[in-house]
């Protein structure tokens, strides 16, 4: 099995985790909060889209996001609650579905620019984008941060599904 392949396994979980976790939910529900200082479905969902842009922006691929979408979502950005400015919900899951294509698609082509250095010269960063030297150490850090955020969501469709909403 080859690194592409490993990486496609990965995504394909987070990704199948994420989609089983938004099914049947709203707008609504990806606000709900649990208590305590975490995040909504919601925050979390964009905060996936803008690292997975950001990905895309260091492997030289079409990126999905608008900068304003970006800042709502990026690293250090506010909580998001009902009254917060955000994006909506299907436009999330849009995000979190072009992404995972793309991204599928460059590595079922065996790319061989893991090891290519990362350009650091953007005009804004995007999640780990023109953080890490090379591709490589950018999937690796973002694998693992978003497979700790996907575990978040069971928790929060779990409170959506008991909700009055």
């Amino acid at each position: 099995m080859n690194q592409s392949d490993i990486y496609k396994i990965i995504f394909n979980r987070n990704q199948n985790a994420l989609m089983n976790a938004v099914d049947g939910l709203t707008q609504s529900h990806s606000l709900l909060q649990l208590p305590g200082d975490s995040n909504c479905m919601n925050w979390i969902l964009g905060h996936i889209a803008v690292y997975r842009d950001g990905l895309l922006m260091d492997a030289g691929l079409d990126e999905h996001m608008l900068k304003d979408e970006v800042e709502i979502y990026g690293p250090g950005s506010d909580a998001i609650d009902v009254g917060s400015t955000c994006v909506k919900f299907d436009r999330l899951v849009e995000l979190i579905e072009l992404s995972y294509a793309t991204l599928d698609h460059w590595l079922s082509s065996n790319p061989d620019s893991f090891d290519n250095k990362v350009d650091k010269d953007v005009k804004y960063r995007k999640g780990y984008g023109a953080y890490w030297d090379t591709i490589n150490e950018h999937i690796s850090q973002m694998i693992a941060h978003e497979s700790m955020h996907v575990g978040e969501l069971s928790a929060l469709r779990e409170l959506a599904l008991i909700s009055k909403i």
